[in-house]
């Protein structure tokens, strides 16, 4: 009789919390048993022409390297019971993915602007023109939910938020984010103590 192999699995990112945290804390929900592949930035040059498109996060299961943040969380989602029941909760959850993905977006080009007065101009009229709207309908939303970003339950984009979130605080500059919008946090702590993601935290740093 033949025995198959368990899948091996690496995840390749920086070390950071950033986009690739979500997928971190998905393995770590699944119990997968993976290689962590923390990339230094003096290596990245030399790395990156190997990456499919030349970024990070890139998860390699058995040899075979897949990319793009979104899409890795989904299959992950798919494959540990977070997903919708049929097309159209999946539908929900992508379209609150990609508008979560604008906010993000947006925060870090304000971010990374290298010209100190483009970047105090762009940053002001984000927090006057943009995330106002953008955070209240996003705070609305996982209200609604009952603190989840879909479907009144737990799915893959909790985690995306969740591992991002700290990083998007940084991103928006915004100081009391927690205070104007409480449903972000709680959602982050909802995410970080379920059991499953607590052990892996511990035993992962």
């Amino acid at each position: 009789m033949c025995f198959r192999a368990m899948p091996t699995y690496k995840l390749y990112y920086f070390n950071r919390t950033a986009v690739g945290e979500g997928i971190h804390l998905l393995l770590g929900y699944g119990d997968q048993e993976f290689e962590e592949c923390r990339l230094k930035k003096e290596d990245w040059p030399a790395l990156k022409p190997l990456m499919p498109f030349g970024q990070v996060p890139v998860l390699e299961i058995d040899g075979k390297q897949y990319a793009q943040s979104t899409a890795i969380a989904r299959y992950l989602g798919r494959k540990y019971g977070l997903a919708g029941k049929d097309i159209e909760e999946d539908f929900q959850i992508d379209q609150i993915i990609e508008f979560y993905n604008d906010i993000r977006n947006r925060a870090s080009a304000t971010f990374h602007e290298t010209d100190k007065n483009i970047k105090a101009r762009i940053q002001e009229d984000n927090e006057k023109n943009h995330y106002p709207f953008m955070l209240k309908r996003l705070d609305e939303i996982i209200t609604k939910n009952y603190g989840h970003m879909a479907l009144g339950k737990l799915t893959w984009a909790d985690f995306v938020f969740a591992g991002m979130y700290d990083c998007l605080k940084l991103l928006l500059h915004i100081s009391d984010l927690d205070k104007k919008y409480p449903s972000f946090k709680k959602l982050q702590e909802k995410v970080l103590t379920i059991p499953e993601v607590k052990a892996f935290r511990e035993k992962n740093p």
